[in-house]
């Protein structure tokens, strides 16, 4: 079950200015989905997971796979996304990848930009694959309504007016939850003058050490530091 904690962390940001956010929820999985439509109960289903690890504002792990949704990826959705038909044919399935990404989180705090669509396919898929895991989630969306002026609160608009950093292309999973993981680390203010860059060659560090089949990477170092 996902249970967001974005009461709490409201009351810890305007307590003590982000300091025991960061103390309280060291580690963090911020994650993105894509997906072959909006409702999971009306049988859409995820195309893509990427997922940033943090400890602290260290980047220590990277997770990254297409999935085969079983079903067609509509032309639309192919050209929002990038993701054809033919990418997904020889990817994993959910069933597979799914244990895989829960073990990746552990026992992190999820952060989501749009926790409420996000959350609600992870949800529906631990469901039917009977993960029984309780998990808490933040949601960047809602705390950038709440704390940042901006025209509209979508994550290109903000990767644009918070001069966050991307990799590869915006509608990817890994790229989008590359720059939720920088939103995240603003808005709990745990960021310095020179976050940006060193979690740009943090996360290029480590995508670039992955082999062509796999499908997340961790970095024992930073890793361990959390303990």
């Amino acid at each position: 079950m996902i249970s967001s904690n974005q009461a709490e962390i409201y009351k810890l940001l305007e307590g003590s200015g982000g300091s025991k956010v960061a103390e309280k929820f060291r580690g963090v999985t911020v994650f993105d989905l894509e997906t072959t439509g909006l409702e999971p109960t009306s049988g859409d289903r995820i195309t893509e997971i990427g997922a940033i690890k943090l400890v602290g504002n260290r980047i220590c792990g990277v997770f990254k796979t297409l999935i085969n949704p079983e079903k067609p990826i509509s032309p639309f959705i192919t050209e929002l996304t990038g993701i054809s038909n033919e990418m997904v044919k020889n990817a994993p399935k959910i069933s597979e990848a799914l244990p895989l990404f829960m073990d990746f989180v552990g026992s992190d705090m999820l952060v989501m930009h749009n926790a409420k669509f996000d959350g609600s396919f992870l949800q529906y898929e631990m469901k039917e694959y009977d993960i029984d895991k309780d998990l808490q989630c933040f949601c960047t969306l809602l705390a950038s309504r709440k704390y940042i002026k901006s025209a509209n609160f979508k994550l290109s608009t903000l990767k644009n007016t918070q001069n966050l950093k991307t990799i590869g292309t915006m509608h990817r999973a890994i790229s989008d939850a590359f720059v939720t993981a920088q939103l995240y680390l603003k808005l709990i203010k745990n960021w310095g003058i020179d976050s940006s860059q060193t979690l740009t060659n943090g996360v290029e560090k480590l995508i670039g050490s992955m082999e062509p089949d796999d499908i997340f990477i961790l970095d024992p170092k930073i890793l361990g530091s959390s303990n």
